[in-house]
């Protein structure tokens, strides 16, 4: 049953995951071909900051919010949720407000780029919606609204960013159109997510027998974690935006977007297998734990591999669509969908981790990939540019990965990596 639930639910998420990433695909066209490899190279830089000080202002709350509400006897506790969105959302206007008041810091000293300046304002604006829009999107994980926890993540927020480009190009002729048009997006997901988290706890109350603080501290590594897997994934884009120019930073981002495509069966899978885990681990079925795994991670692998070489074989093409300078980045996107069959070998290592307790030691894991990360980009970029830090990310995802399954594996009798001659639960 479980299998056919991930197979059933899992194709409907892939499906609208694949709408959404055809919805970032059609964003990044209409910037590239509005304003040029340019202008995306300011907003990748600005999508940098904005996801790395939301991930700071959830708190690690979204993860939480899914162990905790995995259990149906959870879900009369409805202040739980209400309190800590709301600790959530005032820590991130916090933090938006910390980022604006940096902006010259930022703009002059960091990136020495004084053409990114007018773009941080739209940026931070759209911090604590974005927040907010997550940690309601987790509380529909937990529910097992896997299409609209899919929709509430980039489908939604590049749907709506879209809308928003089509509508502000017909009224001015502004670079600003695109980082403005995130915002807006964003804006109007806020307030669907918001509806439907509301809806589905059916009152909105903040009475809880719950110590909300304890849940924050609890939560607390798993931000850690969280924090530094998107410095992990962002860091070659804010290293490139110090030695690059914008226009090198545009095409390495186009080139990234494409091999992202690769993930999304990882990422379908893990929006099912998630809550089951934890339902498992806790309730100490030990068997269906470790069947589970292992039936997910051999169709990730598949499926992945299958993608990856489908898009290493179209690459030149799939870079012409945003225009023919972006054609540069084909070694680029070779080596990272390369890196992503890597990925898809080792399993779902950070949902398992997480699931079963040990944040910790995923966190110090990912933290050493993370500075193995920064040190290659810091000495790749500046000699080979975005190839190096294409290089530099394949060789921090790989390793984090590896050493996951490797613990998992030695220390906890779970193998969560793929092998055709020998995968025994």
């Amino acid at each position: 049953m479980d299998i056919q639930e991930i197979l059933t639910k899992g194709f409907s998420f892939l499906s609208i995951r694949i709408g959404g990433l055809l919805m970032a695909y059609v964003f990044t066209y209409f910037v590239t071909k509005e304003y040029g490899a340019s202008v995306f190279g300011l907003i990748s830089l600005c999508f940098a900051l904005f996801l790395f000080s939301s991930i700071l202002g959830r708190l690690g709350l979204d993860i939480n919010l899914v162990r905790y509400y995995a259990s149906d006897n959870k879900w009369e506790d409805r202040g739980l949720f209400y309190r800590v969105w709301l600790k959530s959302v005032v820590f991130s206007i916090f933090l938006a407000i910390l980022l604006y008041a940096l902006k010259d810091i930022v703009v002059q000293e960091i990136f020495k780029k004084p053409q990114l300046e007018p773009y941080i304002l739209w940026t931070v604006l759209a911090i604590p919606f974005w927040t907010s829009s997550l940690l309601c999107a987790s509380l529909l994980r937990a529910k097992k609204s896997n299409n609209w926890f899919a929709f509430l993540n980039n489908p939604g927020r590049f749907s709506f960013a879209v809308l928003s480009f089509l509508i502000l190009v017909n009224l001015t002729d502004s670079p600003l159109n695109a980082i403005k048009a995130h915002f807006y997006g964003i804006l109007a997901l806020s307030f669907l997510s918001f509806y439907f988290a509301t809806r589905t706890l059916r009152k909105v109350s903040f009475r809880t027998r719950h110590n909300t603080w304890l849940f924050l501290r609890n939560s607390f590594p798993m931000m850690l974690s969280s924090t530094i897997l998107i410095v992990l994934g962002w860091s070659d884009t804010f290293i490139l935006g110090i030695y690059e120019t914008d226009e090198n930073v545009g095409i390495y981002n186009v080139a990234l977007r494409i091999a992202a495509f690769t993930s999304f069966t990882l990422q379908a899978i893990n929006s099912i297998l998630a809550p089951k885990l934890a339902k498992y681990h806790q309730e100490e079925k030990l068997l269906m734990f470790k069947k589970l795994i292992r039936t997910t991670t051999a169709l990730n692998f598949y499926i992945t591999l299958g993608v990856a070489f489908s898009i290493i074989v179209l690459h030149r093409y799939l870079l012409s669509i945003f225009g023919h300078e972006f054609v540069q980045g084909s070694r680029i996107l070779i080596i990272l969908c390369l890196g992503q069959i890597i990925n898809s070998v080792s399993g779902s290592v950070g949902i398992i981790l997480q699931m079963i307790g040990k944040q910790k030691i995923y966190q110090n894991i990912v933290l050493l990939a993370l500075c193995l990360n920064i040190v290659l980009n810091i000495l790749l970029i500046p000699l080979y540019g975005g190839f190096g830090a294409a290089i530099s990310t394949v060789v921090s995802l790989a390793s984090w990965n590896i050493a996951g399954a490797i613990y998992l594996k030695t220390k906890l009798g779970i193998q969560s990596y793929y092998s055709p001659i020998n995968f025994k639960g």
